[in-house]
């Protein structure tokens, strides 16, 4: 069994990687809107392999600004410290519980070197990812809200990048 991990940047996107992602996505069943331009939104993907067959997803992508409202998380204030969101993680059913999101998220924010990065997650309904978010150096801020997708309850994650001198 070979794993692979590829990340790429916006500009080196091809069709091919848009649809394995739109792809992943459908099966993830969170995410609305026209999938296969979703990909375009990133600033970097991950695509993960097993044998050469996508089993997982995970992006850096533009920021979810409304998450930070007083209607949702209730932190209009550190909405313009953030302009990129850990976000689009999808694992297969073959794989779960292998580490492999753990590991994207670990890549995509050791790539990503400019500063702070928000996430969203279930609190109750993904227990998992909230584990990686923690591990990952992301906290829980604000109040929790009802997803405007499905019935879950999210809570909003934050990680502040390092100051620089």
């Amino acid at each position: 069994m070979i794993l692979s991990f590829e990340l790429i940047t916006k500009d080196k996107l091809t069709d091919e990687h848009r649809k394995i992602f739109a792809d992943l996505l459908e099966k993830q069943g969170k995410v609305n809107g026209i999938l296969i331009e979703k990909a375009d939104r990133c600033k970097l993907i991950c695509i993960t392999k097993l044998n050469n067959k996508p089993v997982a997803i995970g992006a850096i992508k533009k920021k979810t600004l409304s998450d930070f409202n007083k209607s949702k998380a209730n932190l209009p204030e550190l909405a313009d410290l953030f302009d990129w969101e850990l976000g689009y993680f999808y694992t297969s059913e073959t794989v779960l519980g292998k580490g492999i999101a753990n590991q994207i998220a670990k890549l995509l924010t050791s790539e990503f070197k400019e500063g702070n990065l928000m996430a969203t997650t279930e609190l109750s309904a993904n227990p998992a990812m909230v584990k990686i978010l923690l591990r990952n150096g992301f906290e829980l801020f604000g109040n929790p809200f009802k997803s405007g997708i499905h019935n879950d309850i999210l809570g909003l994650y934050l990680k502040f990048g390092k100051k620089t001198a």
